[in-house]
């Protein structure tokens, strides 16, 4: 069901709260009030939790957002759309609305960055684009998740029972137009400051030198999110001293990121750790024209956002 429907699927709780009424001979769709819950769930701590965890992960779903939170979809989708006034956008939550003054830097830059686009030669082949997503894997735990279509004549697979370890992992990723150039798995119970921003910014440096020679010579143009770690007065400093060039890049603009709009797409569950490690190398080792194809989309976006006078792309995506 989750596959067809989506965030639209309801829980496993909520499934077998309506198989219960059905034997009971009650066919009403709707639920029954529950005190406490849709009219005090709307709450301002409530609110303040879920804007907390859309700033740790803009990825997140709206049933893992009520797995952890603990109130329904419907309830978090109100308090999302309309108490924090956000939308989602290239599987990404953004605010539903810019405001003039982010419309009108979106336009700037893309002017900028088309102008450069169209005089400088070689502008394409020197972006290294970096962003960190969270990968999110799980294991099945019951034998209903865990079934499987079988021909009549063959044998029954063997389950090995697995232990529930619902997870997920960060990494960050930086690529150019010929492929993967770095890649950063954030360890287990560590958060991504200014000092580890640097220290993976110094690796990638060296990948660079290793994997793509003359690339250090022309001049790396490094193109990131505005997140706190990539801002900071020491990642500055830092990138000046490492020779690379940072790529303007205006907030809230995933649609402008080939990271967002296209390396990742929606972001996808796996099966367990060690498939997501494989889809992973999957990617390292793909072709380069997934890639070029990505940084070259970059242009047209910018004359769609200068078109749209700054709006959202994907907003206009059925005029395109």
């Amino acid at each position: 069901m989750q596959d067809i429907f989506g965030d639209e699927c309801p829980s496993k709780a909520t499934i077998y709260r309506w198989i219960e009424r059905f034997d009971n001979r009650d066919e009403e769709p709707h639920d029954d009030p529950r005190p406490g819950r849709s009219t005090s769930s709307k709450t301002r701590s409530n609110t303040e939790r879920v804007r907390i965890i859309l700033d740790e992960d803009r990825h997140i779903t709206l049933r893992e957002l009520e797995e952890r939170v603990g109130i329904s979809k419907a309830t978090l989708h109100s308090i999302i759309t309309e108490d924090l006034e956000m939308s989602k956008i290239t599987a990404r939550w953004v605010p539903k609305l810019l405001s003039k003054e982010q419309k009108h830097e979106r336009v700037r830059v893309s002017k900028e960055l088309l102008s450069r686009y169209k005089t400088e030669e070689d502008f394409l082949d020197r972006i290294v684009t970096g962003h960190g997503t969270w990968f999110h894997y799980y294991e099945p735990e019951s034998k209903t998740q865990s079934k499987q279509w079988k021909r009549r004549d063959e044998p029954v697979p063997i389950k090995v029972k697995a232990v529930k370890s619902a997870g997920k992992r960060m990494a960050t990723v930086f690529c150019d137009r010929k492929g993967i150039i770095h890649l950063d798995w954030l360890p287990e119970k560590t958060t991504i400051n200014s000092d580890y921003y640097v220290d993976e910014l110094k690796e990638l440096r060296q990948a660079i030198k290793r994997e793509r020679r003359g690339k250090l010579t022309r001049g790396v143009l490094l193109q990131h999110d505005n997140a706190r770690p990539h801002v900071s007065f020491k990642t500055m400093a830092a990138i000046d001293d490492l020779g690379f060039e940072c790529f303007p890049h205006p907030p809230y603009s995933p649609d402008l990121a080939p990271s967002d709009y296209w390396l990742f797409g929606e972001m996808k569950r796996f099966e367990n750790f060690k498939r997501l490690e494989y889809e992973i190398k999957q990617w390292e080792s793909g072709s380069s024209e997934f890639y070029t194809t990505g940084l070259e989309k970059l242009s047209e976006r910018w004359k769609q956002c200068l078109k749209f006078k700054g709006e959202f792309i994907e907003t206009f995506d059925n005029q395109l």
